[in-house]
């Protein structure tokens, strides 16, 4: 189901959104802090997003939600949010958007489009994201989202065989 803010329109990722999200992928500046590399050709793009289309885990006991974020203002994609959802009924929430998107208040839009719909929608109360301890911007989003440190872990590999730090945010939802 298609969400909308005041300037996004959030949209259930599908394995068509490999063409239409893949050139915004390619900035290097988006992998500093996260563990992920850019894809290597839409195709390989586009048989991720099969998997992820599937909406669960291979084994069942997780939910997969994902949407690519569309400007309605700029009329481009600026981006995707993303949704674990856990046995325990809590979500992990991640997001990645394109430099040339940063500072304009998207991420804030469509995290808050998502938290609202996964409280209406499963009664998700409890969420949580991880960041690395030098993602600044990152980590001014989810204290601006209500979003508080909880948990430091040290020594995280990353996909650059460097060890990171990283913090759990948590953030409960309050009816």
């Amino acid at each position: 189901m298609k969400m909308y803010s005041q300037r996004l329109c959030l949209e259930p990722l599908e394995t068509y959104h490999a063409e239409l999200l893949f050139d915004g992928l390619q900035s290097a500046s988006i992998y500093d802090f996260i563990e992920d590399v850019p894809p290597q050709s839409v195709e390989s793009l586009r048989e991720r997003y099969m998997v992820l289309t599937r909406r669960q885990s291979p084994d069942g006991t997780e939910i997969w939600l994902n949407w690519a974020v569309w400007s309605l203002v700029e009329k481009y994609y600026v981006g995707y949010v993303q949704a674990t959802i856990t046995v325990n009924k809590s979500a992990i929430v991640a997001y990645v958007f394109f430099p040339n998107s940063w500072g304009k208040g998207y991420a804030h839009e469509a995290v808050t489009c998502m938290i609202n719909y996964l409280v209406e929608t499963y009664q998700i109360l409890d969420f949580c994201a991880y960041v690395d301890v030098q993602n600044h911007r990152s980590i001014a989003l989810l204290h601006n989202l209500g979003f508080v440190s909880s948990t430091f872990f040290q020594n995280v590999e990353s996909n650059q065989n460097e060890l990171n730090h990283e913090v759990q945010y948590r953030k409960q939802h309050i009816n």
